[in-house]
């Protein structure tokens, strides 16, 4: 590529970017000098080339030929702009590098992408950023479970999947006693350990695939999958037996005396084979 000047490599780098020229008839990338500030452990000639390049993106490594593609062609000198984010992965145990990379790509005789201009810039903290924004748009931000929303969602899908291969699920919703007490008594921080303690306890107990979710203040909802009738009491009585122990945990930190009081209850509904026949 054009060598830029050196003030205004040095420029890309301090702030985490590097330009870069694409021939792809050739299929050589040329980048702009400290290539290293943004790959810092990537080999640069891991990166002179497209399929080379592609070769370290995840998740899909074509992600950067398709852009192309998606992109309609502008006719004249200016060029077809195109955005994309991926991530980069030097090894398999090196961290994901996040990259927004945007630029033009100029079209060919024949009308198709030839050549490409652009810049790369790390991303990881607005990668980060929109990651955290995901989880709390889907979580419970005291427990870390799913908030309701989402929860309900994934009983009708578990319901759906019920009627779809029938099979048996399960809806368990777990509700704490007297939670406004430890409210008055000790103050809100306290009952917010004392729901934390308790989502924890649950979650312990959960097999692969079952699903748990704040279902309100005190109330916790408890998706069970392929679980019969006589299953979901059982695996009621085992959830309510875990949180009710008065055990080393609770007691190491603060909580025994006051989790130790606290009752739940569950509130049950199952839906089996039966539930599919016709008039059920």
């Amino acid at each position: 590529m054009t060598a830029l000047l050196p003030q205004t490599s040095a420029i890309l780098a301090s702030l985490g970017q590097a330009a870069f020229e694409w021939d792809i008839a050739s299929d050589a990338i040329g980048w702009s000098d400290h290539l290293a500030a943004v790959f810092p452990d990537i080999p640069r000639e891991a990166l002179a080339s497209g399929a080379g390049f592609a070769g370290l993106i995840e998740p899909d490594g074509a992600i950067r030929t398709e852009a192309l593609g998606y992109s309609p062609a502008v006719h004249g000198g200016d060029g077809t702009p195109y955005r994309i984010e991926y991530g980069v992965r030097a090894s398999t145990s090196a961290p994901v590098i996040w990259i927004e990379e945007t630029g033009c790509w100029f079209a060919g005789p024949d009308g198709r992408p030839a050549r490409v201009q652009g810049i790369v810039r790390i991303n990881n903290e607005r990668r980060a950023r929109d990651e955290e924004l995901l989880k709390l748009s889907r979580h419970d931000p005291l427990t870390g479970e799913l908030n309701r929303t989402h929860l309900v969602a994934s009983l009708a899908e578990a319901i759906e999947e019920t009627r779809r291969f029938r099979s048996t699920c399960a809806f368990m919703l777990v509700g704490i006693d007297h939670l406004a007490r430890v409210n008055d008594a000790f103050g809100f921080d306290v009952a917010d350990a004392v729901i934390s303690e308790i989502a924890r306890r649950i979650r312990v107990r959960l097999r692969g695939g079952d699903v748990l979710g704040r279902f309100s203040g005190n109330k916790f909802g408890v998706i069970l999958k392929n679980c019969t009738v006589d299953d979901m009491n059982i695996a009621a009585d085992r959830f309510l037996a875990c949180v009710r122990r008065r055990r080393a945990d609770a007691l190491r930190s603060g909580l025994g005396h006051r989790l130790g009081r606290r009752r739940c209850r569950a509130a049950l509904c199952a839906l089996d084979r039966r539930s599919h026949q016709p008039g059920a």
